[in-house]
């Protein structure tokens, strides 16, 4: 009996011990300051701007030819020539212009007849009216037999190509390159100061321009220049398939370098803005999300502060959720907590 006696009192300090160590406090590592990289906001001014990439195409353009299918008989300029508005560049076989006139001068004699009765009162008015008819009628064919057998420029520009050789039959003559006028012609004349570059764009960004903007253009081909154009058209409808809309940059082009077809960048500066910048390493996306984050130190505790991002210039970014002068985490973010303790390096 004295012995289950001993047994029992040994039990129960044993289990007196261990009740003693399973509530003893345990040491709290959640405030162990983590030691991190800061910096501070600051506002900036900063020049958003839309990229876009286009092609230059003349000013003008057109394929010059005739109503009427017949024969080049003279070419007066080479390709590449720079030509004056009114001058005469192909002439046409003339034999329908030829037999015009021949016509026109027999109802001349026939006009000036019933002229001279109807004067003298040997005709009727009526008589007169049907020679007069007949003889304007005559001056009009003979006006358009002109025009059918001479081509002449309609603006200043350059003779780009013959698309009829001299002593070739044309009828209708279809250019097929693609981006250029496809109608029928002889010639092709293009004004090439200046050019115009045409490109794409969106419809959220539709609003931010407008005609008489500033845009700055590079191309592929003219290495180390930028040129200063400005926006000259913005086409009123949008695609129904890109839902983009057509706009055209005028540049001038009075040295000749930019060509036809060359491939454009185009950056379009918009107003400045004044916005909140931090360094790109400041910024963490939560796993599994597309939500952005910063940690802002208030005191020595962080506070996650979600955020959006404006824009990016090289390791620059424009934020939203951060005031000026906040101080915000930009190394040892990944171990950080909202609400942990942290120590700044020097």
């Amino acid at each position: 009996m004295k012995k289950i006696t001993i047994i029992g009192s040994i039990l129960l300090i044993i289990t007196s011990c261990n009740n003693q160590d399973n509530n003893t406090v345990q040491p709290d590592n959640t405030d162990k300051k983590i030691a991190v990289r800061a910096v501070r906001a600051e506002q900036v001014e900063y020049i958003p701007s839309i990229k876009l990439s286009g092609t230059a195409f003349a000013d003008k353009e057109a394929n010059l030819g005739s109503a009427l299918p017949g024969r080049v008989e003279k070419v007066y300029y080479p390709e590449g020539t720079k030509v004056r508005k009114g001058e005469l560049l192909v002439s046409l076989s003339g034999e329908l212009y030829t037999q015009a006139l021949v016509e026109n001068k027999a109802i001349l004699k026939d006009f000036e007849r019933v002229s001279r009765l109807v004067k003298k009162g040997s005709i009727t008015r009526q008589d007169y009216d049907h020679v007069k008819a007949r003889y304007d009628a005559s001056c009009s064919k003979v006006e358009m037999m002109k025009k059918n057998s001479e081509i002449v420029a309609p603006f200043s520009g350059t003779i780009i190509e013959y698309l009829v050789n001299e002593g070739e039959n044309y009828l209708f003559n279809i250019n097929l390159d693609p981006g250029y006028s496809v109608t029928s012609g002889v010639v092709r004349l293009m004004k090439l100061d200046p050019v115009q570059v045409e490109t794409e764009i969106n419809e959220k960004d539709l609003g931010k321009i407008k005609t008489g903007q500033k845009a700055l253009i590079t191309f592929d081909a003219v290495k180390d220049t930028v040129f200063e154009g400005k926006i000259s058209a913005i086409k009123p409808v949008l695609s129904t398939l890109t839902h983009t809309a057509t706009i055209k940059i005028e540049i001038n082009n009075s040295t000749g370098i930019i060509k036809p077809g060359m491939f454009a960048h185009i950056n379009i500066e918009l107003k400045p803005e004044n916005d909140v910048c931090i360094p790109m390493g400041a910024i963490y996306r939560q796993a599994g999300t597309v939500n952005n984050y910063v940690f802002v130190i208030d005191g020595n505790r962080v506070r996650r502060q979600q955020t959006d991002r404006l824009w990016t210039n090289g390791d620059k970014v424009g934020v939203t959720g951060v005031n000026q002068g906040d101080i915000v985490v930009t190394s040892g973010k990944e171990k950080l907590n909202d609400g942990s303790l942290v120590e700044i390096k020097k």
